[in-house]
């Protein structure tokens, strides 16, 4: 090729896959090994993230550097997780330890569709709780055992039965965590809160957005680790812990007060080791420090007892500061006030209520005594009556002299209890309790704060006998100043009383004194003398102390200095988080949303929700809102079950995982049309999506039927329906293939005469079993004589419709009727679930079934002869 030739460079196209790659690039050699194995489909083990740890210790310089190989990224979305495209579910049996289902049940399900029918109690919900712990659900419920047994309850089980590339696997409950089970999404009416009240992470999303939440929850096992590895090196003794081996203040200890991860070792071993002639000189300064600490014994002493003073002198000046507050001018102003304002409470008291009570048959009516005697005897009244009734009530005796109240005194005392309760009185019970809180303060003040025998009172007899004299002086005044205070309360006298205080200009003199006399004996020679050898000692103590725990010191500074490298770790949380919601902004969110709306339209619940997406460690969530409101406090129960199931339908279609949903009572709430319209969206959503179906409702069952023939007409085994039934204290019964879809099938014994066959081939307890499965296929027979024969089927027990047009098929013979009646019960009594036909010696047998088969026959030929 010549410098003429024209190169064309054909531009990579921009997709969600290269993009991904492009990020995965982009990291750190320790996170791209785990972006890598995301990437190729492979689940994240422990090794992986032990190995991916080292990788952060080399480029942390916590480790060696090892020699590497590159890392490639390959990514194929097809490769992430170990999903499969083709995966049914088939089957469900073998269920145990939930609720009160009944054992040794299988349900079969169809590649399509399959309906689960069952009335109210059927056991439809023990089945779904089930799903929901298996499956994907917004509302996983707990699972109930069985309430009818006070023990002997089994542990949870159920046998899955998946079906990929044309082969079984076979997985118990227990195995949940595999891929397979994540590969469906269960519906139902318990998740519309969350879906509509909360935001919600989008769990289907493509694999290369899916990417973003597997990479930050390794990214977070990966800081977990390292975080185990800084509390570990962290769990030992902090500085201040070492530094607490030191007794006293020397350079050794402010060095290891101070060992941080700045530490040099090399500065540590200056102070190393602990020689031998540092061990002579510890000796010899602590023998010169005994000796000198001998000879200055008395100052010693003395230096304690001033100091000891001292301390006692502050502490009394602290009592008489806070006596003091108590006789200063304007707290005695707010006495004098109180005073005042209690006896002018008492005297609008007395005029508001004692005076209508005034007599010349009592003195002292509105004292203090009377009152006492008034609240005294309220108290007592209500002992004498239940709660809720009030004394006096006509027909009551006096509480004194047991006599018959008349109307008047009736009236009197009610007028006491309304006195004793009136505001005026409150009022001046009130200040009353103000003045006797001033008292007991008061009463409990302590003037004795220089008894005879006290230390600091002998030493200032001793020392400063005039200071102590004025003190107490001062002291015995605000005694007798309390005492006139305590009498004005008492005798209600509102007098201006003088302040006193207690000066503390001697305890101030005094103290200069002492500190004085302290400084002198501290700047004595030999005072110095002992303070310098306290010092060498303590520093060569310490010494000996350093060298015996240095490795102890050692090893906390290199931990510092490994914790300070490993807190630089860079996980880049914010630019995950980031990165996810750009790719889904630009690949996936406005696909949602063009689904959502479509799925709306289709079931008829424009409402005009708005969408609002955010993004947070590597995954994405949507909030569903009206108007700037939660869906669920504007639109009705059944509008917001339109939009919830709207919302589901559309995260499973944008899926590339999920493979099937099921449905539990997708339409409770929901008037006709709507449950037509979602019986219709489901059907066809059944022929590119497995569907399953739990339902109690008879109406959106038959919609969603003859849909089915609609979307799924040509397709083999395409529509499965089963019914719940009770067996006995046990719900959750299967009848395969049965259910409000074919009752028709029974219209000739055609059931019964195949179970006939098998039982005469069988033996043993196969026999009756077969027999007895016989007997209740014909008696749902006699079931479908009534309604298409009998009644014409002009009214039929699973259609919501009559059909007025066959009212004239209608048969009626009395005599015949009272047969068909009579032979359904004979049956119901020899099958199982009613009487116990075998008390009576009657055992289900092929000749009985036999025989009833020709009963059926003979009845049904004389109807159609009528």
């Amino acid at each position: 090729m010549n410098e003429n030739d024209e190169v064309n460079i054909v531009p990579q196209m921009e997709t969600l896959e290269t993009e991904v790659k492009k990020f995965a690039d982009g990291l750190p050699y320790w996170a791209k090994y785990l972006a890598e194995k995301i990437l190729s489909g492979n689940a994240i083990s422990d090794n992986d993230i032990d190995t991916s740890f080292s990788f952060l210790l080399e480029e942390l310089n916590l480790n060696e550097e090892t020699e590497k190989s590159e890392i490639e990224i390959s990514f194929n979305s097809t490769n992430s997780g170990n999903y499969k495209s083709d995966l049914l579910l088939t089957k469900l049996e073998n269920v145990e330890g939930v609720n009160s289902l009944t054992e040794n049940q299988t349900i079969d399900f169809s590649s399509n569709l399959s309906i689960v029918y069952g009335a109210n109690g059927s056991g439809k919900s023990g089945y779904v709780r089930l799903l929901k712990k298996a499956f994907y659900s917004k509302a996983p419920e707990n699972i109930l055992q069985n309430i009818h047994l006070e023990s002997g309850h089994k542990p949870v089980n159920a046998k899955f039965t998946f079906k990929s590339n044309n082969a079984n696997i076979p997985l118990l409950y227990s195995q949940k965590d595999n891929p397979e089970f994540g590969q469906f999404a269960v519906f139902d009416g318990k998740g519309l809160f969350k879906q509509l009240a909360e935001k919600n992470e989008f769990e289907f999303r493509p694999a290369g957005l899916s990417f973003f939440a597997e990479y930050t929850t390794a990214v977070n096992r990966v800081e977990n680790k390292l975080n185990a590895f800084i509390t570990t090196k962290n769990s030992g003794s902090t500085a201040n812990d070492l530094s607490d081996l030191f007794d006293g203040e020397s350079e050794i200890k402010n060095i290891v007060q101070n060992l941080n991860a700045q530490t040099n070792i090399v500065d540590l071993k200056k102070h190393t080791p602990f020689s031998v002639d540092d061990k002579a000189e510890k000796e010899n300064n602590q023998k010169q420090y005994d000796e000198l600490l001998l000879a200055s014994k008395g100052k010693e002493k003395e230096l304690k007892g001033l100091e000891a003073i001292k301390k006692q002198l502050e502490d009394n000046k602290t009592s008489i500061e806070a006596l003091n507050k108590y006789f200063q001018g304007e707290y005695l102003t707010e006495i004098k006030d109180a005073i005042t304002d209690c006896i002018t409470k008492e005297a609008i008291a007395k005029t508001e209520g004692t005076e209508n009570f005034k007599t010349d048959k009592i003195e002292g009516i509105g004292t203090e005594e009377w009152k006492d005697f008034i609240a005294a005897a309220e108290r007592f009244a209500k002992k004498q009556k239940t709660e809720n009734i009030f004394y006096p009530e006509s027909g009551d005796n006096c509480l004194l002299c047991q006599q018959p109240l008349s109307e008047n005194a009736e009236k009197l005392i009610s007028n006491y209890w309304k006195f004793i309760k009136s505001v005026a009185e409150e009022n001046a019970r009130k200040a009353q309790e103000v003045l006797e809180k001033i008292r007991q303060t008061f009463e409990k003040l302590n003037f004795d704060l220089f008894p005879y025998d006290n230390t600091l009172s002998v030493w200032l007899t001793e020392k400063y006998p005039t200071e102590i004299e004025v003190l107490k002086q001062q002291l015995s005044k605000q005694k007798i100043l309390a005492q006139n205070i305590i009498s004005d309360i008492q005798k209600k006298t509102g007098n201006n009383r003088t302040e006193i205080k207690t000066s503390r200009e001697q305890h101030d003199i005094i103290v200069t004194a002492i500190d004085e006399s302290i400084r002198v004996i501290k700047e004595d020679e030999q005072a110095k003398q002992l303070e310098i050898l306290q010092k060498a000692k303590t520093l060569l103590k310490h010494k000996e102390k350093f060298n015996t725990h240095f490795s102890k010191f050692e090893t906390y500074v290199i931990n510092q200095v490994w914790i300070k490298k490993a807190r630089k770790a860079n996980f880049a949380k914010r630019k995950i988080t980031d990165a996810e919601k750009a790719l889904s902004d630009k690949y996936f969110n406005q696909r949602y949303i063009d689904v959502f709306n479509e799925e709306c339209q289709k079931l008829n619940g424009n409402f005009g929700i708005d969408i609002n997406h955010t993004g947070s460690a590597g995954k994405s969530y949507r909030q569903l809102k009206l108007k700037g409101n939660n869906p669920n406090a504007v639109l009705s129960e059944g509008e917001q079950k339109v939009i919830a199931i709207a919302d589901f339908l559309a995260e499973m279609q944008l899926s590339e995982v999920n493979r099937g949903v099921i449905f539990d009572d997708p339409v409770t709430s929901l008037d006709n049309d709507r449950k037509k319209q979602i019986a219709e969206r489901l059907a066809y959503q059944a022929t590119s999506k497995q569907l399953i179906i739990f339902t109690h409702d008879l109406v959106f069952f038959y919609h969603v039927k003859n849909f089915s023939r609609k979307y799924l007409n040509g397709i083999n085994n395409s529509f499965i329906h089963h019914s719940l039934e009770l067996e006995n204290s046990l719900c959750g019964k299967v009848v395969a293939n049965t259910s409000p879809a074919n009752e028709g099938q029974y219209h000739e014994p055609t059931k019964a005469e195949e179970w006939l066959r098998k039982s005469k081939a069988a033996s043993g307890s196969d026999k009756i079993d077969f027999s007895k499965a016989g007997l209740s296929a014909l008696r749902s027979s006699y079931e479908a004589l009534a309604i298409f024969t009998i009644l014409g089927g002009a009214v039929q027990r699973f259609n919501p419709q009559i059909r007025m047009g066959r009212l004239k098929d209608i048969k009626y013979d009395k005599t015949l009727i009272e047969s068909v009646i009579e032979k359904h019960g004979e049956i119901s009594d020899l099958i199982e679930g009613h009487l116990p036909s075998d008390e009576f010696g009657i055992i289900p047998s092929p000749e009985i079934l036999e025989q009833q088969i020709k009963d059926f026959k003979e009845l049904k030929q004389k109807l159609r002869e009528q």
